[in-house]
């Protein structure tokens, strides 16, 4: 069922949608016509004396960015659960009433214009508490800012502007108190030069105090190739929506999971045209807020998920999918941190996979807690941490990937490796997968390719596999399309690249190349890390790999042209071939002079780990313990900065904890203007 009448407004400069769907209604009359901010409060809230209630008003505009003063200005009174069961006893006389909100305006001197109460027989089970112990069920109708049309009480969702083009649309639940299927929405903001996004309050989190639903209320985008149930996917592709035109009819499993513990979805984020394009054609891509706000896009299919989370503080989480380096890639140019999961960990079923081989779920965050936190929640128990065996006995140093072509960038990196040897009392151990392969090349590899060294033996297997199977994808994709509307569709150079590479992969071709890295990975498991030795603990160590680059890359260059070469062996693909999870942690800014704004600017700098399969939880926690342990800041700020900038600490970084002698309230910058509503036209279809 499409949502209809949409309805946004303007309060004090701000941007609002009210939702349609009816959650009561209040006794008192209002015009029809009326759009009104009030906050919901409950009869013990009310009751618990000036103070208190002052408290109260002051916390629900302190801790949430929906809400502001001016929702406090009229409060409706909800009916406390007995009486909702009891409608009978609940209704007091007018004379009561009268008297209750002349006590709530006298007790708040006056800035209280009304006192409403809500009808109970108006209230469609929400003020019951009907959940169970794992807190399913109706919750009930929490104190927060609303909106009365006319007698109607609906949710208050702030619509905040786009303005880094990070988003497909963003999206709505038809039922906000139990989301299953949504609507994708667009409004345009009210400046008329970007799109919003509708953010529900963060007081409307039933579940705030249930263990069972670690994620409740936590605000999380999706990317585009994930399947929301009533939505529909684009891959950047106009050819690809012509054809699939259709809403989904169910979400992906693991959105669904994401629902299931109390996630906030909050809109579906771009991705470059079939994850392996660059020329975004179709679609603007994302704007990069880091430095001078003119970097690359980054080619990743995750762009848009690390756009958002790069620059917007009202977004918690980004959800994306890596395959060969999609999602890590992106965290990298934006400053962010990030984990490849161990593949297969997370189900991605009802998903537009390119390469179900290498595609697997990637997580981002701005905290290491926070990731901590995703990482737990979102795979399997098989990945959760285990605290006894967080230190590793060895941080393996592959000198195949050292030292980095920048000697600034290797100082960050020898750096970052000094504090993670402080921290295990290990040093790092040096060792050449070329000079190991050598000295004990699997038997296996001797029948396959006598005499290789590792290099040439794995130089075209990683790619062209993928390749293989991209243009298996592609090409399925022409040939439903042409039959559908007699012409072939719009593929950018890049992904077109990719696909006639893998049209000439032979059958026999893309099975010797699989049959390599099966070789390699035995031989790896067996010389290097053991790949699935105690799942859950990092007790055969760790690698730590170089990711990312030092040097500025601008958005107004175009794309590299792709060529036939391929890289064999990169710490990019070391993990998307063994199936490990990979994170990446943002550690360092370095300073650059940028052509864009004539001014030093600052890049982020990044180290990542990888475990063996199954070991995700722990990499996060271990690499959050060691760079605490060595005083490092790893809570990432939006904008321009990664990091506060800092001089004397060779990462430019100010480590320096924020004071906790003021409150910082995310409504700053609200101004004290009376409300201003300013409705707009009902939108039919959207």
């Amino acid at each position: 069922m499409a949502l209809k009448h949409l309805i946004t407004c303007v309060v004090a400069g701000i941007d609002y949608l009210v939702h349609p769907q009816i959650l009561g209604a209040v006794e008192e009359s209002v015009r029809a016509d009326q759009i009104i901010p009030v906050v919901v409060l409950s009869e013990e809230e009310i009751s618990a004396g000036p103070e208190k209630l002052w408290d109260t008003l002051h916390d629900l505009v302190a801790y949430d960015d929906v809400c502001t003063d001016e929702f406090t200005g009229i409060i409706v009174v909800k009916p406390s659960t007995s009486s909702a069961s009891e409608p009978a006893q609940y209704s007091l006389n007018n004379a009561a009433a009268q008297a209750q909100a002349q006590a709530v305006e006298v007790a708040l001197n006056g800035t209280v214009a009304a006192v409403y109460r809500l009808s109970p027989s108006s209230l469609p089970g929400y003020t019951r508490s009907q959940q169970d112990g794992n807190g399913n069920g109706k919750p009930e109708l929490v104190s927060g800012p609303y909106f009365l049309s006319g007698q109607n009480l609906h949710q208050a969702w702030r619509l905040y502007p786009d303005e880094h083009e990070a988003f497909v649309y963003g999206v709505l639940p038809e039922d906000p108190v139990d989301p299953m299927s949504f609507q994708a929405i667009a409004p345009q903001a009210s400046d008329g030069l970007t799109k919003s996004i509708p953010v529900p309050s963060r007081h409307y989190n039933h579940h705030r105090n249930n263990p069972n639903k670690p994620l409740a209320g936590s605000r999380i985008s999706i990317q585009d190739n994930l399947a929301l149930q009533g939505t529909t996917t684009t891959l950047s592709s106009r050819a690809w929506t012509q054809l699939h035109s259709e809403e989904a009819t169910t979400s992906t499993a693991y959105v669904e999971w994401l629902l299931a513990q109390g996630a906030v979805v909050i809109g579906k984020t771009k991705m470059a045209q079939f994850v392996t394009a660059r020329e975004w054609v179709d679609y603007q891509s994302p704007v990069n807020p880091r430095g001078d706000g003119y970097q690359e896009a980054s080619g990743g299919a995750a762009a848009g998920a690390a756009a958002a989370l790069a620059g917007y503080a009202w977004l918690d989480y980004a959800v994306g999918l890596d395959s060969i380096g999609d999602v890590r890639g992106p965290a990298t140019q934006y400053g962010l941190h990030a984990m490849r999961t161990t593949l297969g960990s997370a189900s991605l079923d009802d998903t537009a996979t390119i390469s179900p081989r290498y595609d697997t779920l990637g997580l981002f965050a701005r905290s290491l807690n926070d990731l901590s936190l995703f990482v737990n929640q979102s795979l399997a128990a098989s990945t959760t941490d285990n605290a006894q065996a967080r230190r590793p006995p060895r941080i393996i140093y592959p000198t195949d990937f050292y030292p980095l072509p920048d000697p600034d960038h290797q100082k960050f990196m020898d750096l970052f490796m000094e504090k993670l040897e402080i921290f295990t009392g290990f040093q790092k151990n040096p060792i050449s997968f070329d000079k190991l392969w050598d000295e004990s090349p699997p038997l296996a590899s001797k029948a396959d390719s006598a005499g290789e060294g590792l290099q040439d033996f794995m130089q075209k297997a990683p790619m062209w596999s993928f390749a293989r199977e991209f243009s298996n994808f592609i090409a399925e994709f022409r040939h439903d399309y042409r039959d559908s509307f007699n012409r072939s569709p719009f593929i950018e150079a890049s992904a077109r690249f990719w696909s006639d590479l893998g049209a000439n992969v032979t059958h026999n071709e893309y099975h010797t190349h699989l049959n390599r890295i099966n070789i390699f990975k035995t031989w790896f498991d067996t010389n290097v890390l053991s790949l699935d030795h105690n799942p859950g603990t990092l007790q055969d160590g760790i690698l730590v790999l170089p990711y990312g680059t030092a040097e500025p890359r601008y958005r107004d260059v175009p794309p590299r042209e792709p060529t036939m070469f391929s890289p064999g062996l990169t710490p990019e693909i070391l993990s998307s071939i063994l199936g490990t999870p990979h994170l990446v942690v943002c550690f360092a800014q370095i300073p650059y002079p940028s052509r864009i704004s004539e001014t030093t600017e600052y890049k982020p700098i990044c180290a990542s780990i990888m475990g063996a399969r199954g070991t995700d939880a722990a990499l996060v926690n271990f690499a959050r313990e060691a760079l605490e342990a060595a005083g490092w800041r790893t809570d990432i700020t939006t904008g321009r900065l990664m990091y506060p900038l800092g001089q004397d600490n060779g990462r430019n970084v100010d480590d320096a904890p924020e004071s906790d002698d003021t409150l910082t309230e995310v409504t700053e910058g609200h101004t004290a203007d009376e409300v201003v509503f300013e409705l707009s036209k009902p939108t039919d279809e959207l």
